[in-house]
């Protein structure tokens, strides 16, 4: 077992002798110590990212069952969670995925590339279309990304669909890796949905509280995790 991480994810091994089980020991320390020597050396810092308050809004606004699609899902347990809980899930990403449930079905492929023969009742874009067509993750590299993505979201949900998306809000900025979204563009962005619920979220001091539209507008995220974040649960007209 893993004793470093205290999560739904573990890393369990299988029953060794001796002399492996010995070796696995010292390997495990040396990596351990090898982590934390680059921690002090390089000043690192542990940083709780935005992920601790996008999960439970998730949840609170998930309808109780349909045919769920995960955007740009590489990185994120959402996809084992709502398998685990019964939801028919499906993910989408270019990179690979490492877990896999007999009720999630993975698809590797760029969102722009993928024509599914079917439609779905949930899609959750979490922290995902910021990152979209800026080429910093290994993804096609193109303009309006962000626009033309949530166009193809919106073909894919089934009529009356739920889309829950979260994505950086405050001082509008676009990096090298990111977007910094505003009230503006999301209102351009989302025009032919209807918002049903909207939350922010700020970061102070490296803690997450409730926040507003007003309080974020001037706030800088040029850096990542963000210090502002919107949640949005938006239904297809």
């Amino acid at each position: 077992m893993n004793d470093e991480l205290n999560d739904a994810f573990e890393t369990y091994f299988p029953k060794h002798n001796v002399v492996q089980r010995l070796l696995n020991r010292a390997l495990s320390k040396l990596v351990l110590s090898s982590l934390r020597l680059r921690v002090r050396l390089l000043d690192g810092k542990l940083l709780v990212n935005e992920r601790i308050v996008e999960y439970p809004q998730i949840f609170q606004w998930i309808r109780p069952e349909g045919k769920v699609l995960d955007i740009g899902c590489v990185t994120s347990r959402m996809p084992m969670q709502l398998a685990s809980l019964g939801y028919e899930v499906h993910g989408l990403d270019f990179r690979q995925y490492p877990f896999a449930h007999p009720n999630f079905h993975f698809h590797r492929v760029d969102i722009f590339e993928w024509s599914p023969q079917q439609s779905f009742d949930i899609v959750l874009l979490i922290s995902a279309i910021e990152h979209f067509g800026l080429g910093d993750y290994g993804d096609l590299v193109l303009p309006e990304a962000d626009k033309l993505a949530v166009e193809k979201i919106f073909n894919l949900l089934s009529d009356n669909g739920q889309l829950i998306v979260t994505l950086p809000f405050g001082k509008p900025e676009v990096t090298k890796k990111h977007r910094i979204y505003d009230m503006e563009r999301l209102k351009f962005l989302f025009s032919d949905f209807r918002w049903e619920n909207q939350r922010c979220f700020k970061r102070i001091d490296d803690v997450w509280f409730p926040s507003s539209v007003e309080e974020l507008e001037d706030v800088a995220s040029s850096g990542m995790p963000p210090n502002g974040v919107m949640a949005l649960n938006l239904i297809k007209q």
